[in-house]
């Protein structure tokens, strides 16, 4: 996960043309039915005639006339030693290769908070450092935030369960490139990794995950508080229109969370582990384990610094602007204490929603 996983799929939604000449496929031709087969096999791990969409992408990749059925999941990372079999046993006799692309922890592990708070998560950014530094005595070592985080990013445990089973020829490692590289570079490394001449693709149509600034993050983990009640697909289902409609246009305004001391040498350790792993599983690397970087010294402040009380307000404004445009209904003046407009839109959210009625 946040390895620049949602260009990839993308790129390859949105080319298969190119892929045709390369001898190559997007099984399923779309993410989201990637999504759902994957989706399938683990809610009922040990009821295959459950897997049928996932059987299904198994027997395209065996039928069709090329080199390469490519499946791109991220959630194929969070497969659990006794998990593989009914991803893997559909491809009996077939070559298996995974591919596996990391991220330098300094972005990874902001990036993977914003995904924690628009999924109920309700840590501000400072505990959410505390409870994934992964300290054997850490207070934080058994919270959702940090199975969440560990679950998405310990790559040591992702590449020797993929690579330690016999039913897989080969794991190949992608670094995702540095900040200012070339929008195409990860496309490439991806063509690299899969050994295919796959380069001349367009980008035109192709679309990244809409991230949003430090304010807007917090915002959503104060919110969270109120509707942890609202079942999960209801809940996406509201909030990523509103990320992307009210919450996204603010980002270039709104400051980015950033690692304080404690985190930034967190962040140094977990590159150094995975340096030291692929290097140890003499992975096959496409670009390079300098984009991983393990400074003699980190630089960071102290401690963290929260975001503009101002911003966050401003995000919750917004939110609660959509909710009583969805309500039609005229707008009232707004509480002036932060956490009573926190608690106001959530009840706004829940009416325009009708979660919970």
């Amino acid at each position: 996960m946040k390895s620049g996983t949602s260009f990839v799929q993308s790129a390859l939604a949105s080319n298969p043309a190119v892929l045709d000449a390369a001898g190559a496929r997007y099984l399923g031709e779309t993410f989201g039915r990637q999504a759902k087969a994957v989706r399938d096999v683990f809610r009922r791990p040990t009821r295959p005639r459950r897997h049928q969409r996932w059987r299904s992408l198994a027997r395209e990749a065996r039928s069709f006339d090329g080199d390469a059925g490519i499946i791109s999941m991220e959630f194929l990372s969070f497969a659990q030693d006794g998990q593989l079999a009914p991803f893997l046993d559909p491809f009996a006799g077939a070559r298996v290769e995974v591919v596996l692309t990391v991220r330098d922890q300094f972005r990874a592990i902001p990036a993977q908070w914003q995904t924690y708070t628009r999924n109920f998560g309700t840590d501000d950014w400072e505990t959410y450092l505390r409870r994934i530094d992964g300290s054997p005595f850490g207070r934080g070592r058994r919270s959702r935030a940090a199975a969440t985080f560990r679950r998405a990013q310990d790559v040591g445990r992702i590449l020797d369960r993929w690579s330690g089973d016999s039913r897989v020829e080969s794991v190949t490692v992608v670094t995702l490139p540095p900040p200012g590289a070339p929008r195409d570079e990860l496309w490439r490394r991806f063509s690299d990794a899969v050994r295919l001449p796959i380069e001349d693709a367009g980008f035109g149509e192709v679309h990244e995950n809409t991230s949003l600034g430090y304010a807007s993050c917090d915002f959503l983990r104060r919110l969270n508080a109120h509707v942890d009640d609202v079942r999960p697909r209801f809940y996406r289902k509201a909030m990523r229109p509103l990320a992307r409609e009210a919450l996204a246009p603010l980002r270039d305004s709104e400051t980015r969370p950033e690692l304080d001391r404690r985190g930034a040498e967190l962040a140094s350790e977990l590159n150094r582990r995975i340096r030291d792993t692929v290097t140890a599983g003499s992975y096959r690397l496409v670009g390079s384990l300098d984009d991983l970087p393990v400074p003699d010294d980190v630089e960071a402040p102290q401690h963290v610094v929260p975001p503009p009380p101002d911003d966050v307000r401003r995000a919750a404004l917004a939110v609660r602007s959509c909710a009583t445009a969805a309500l039609d209904e005229a707008s009232e003046r707004p509480p002036a204490d932060l956490d009573e407009l926190v608690a106001e839109t959530a009840r706004l959210l829940r009416r325009a929603n009708r979660w919970g009625l």
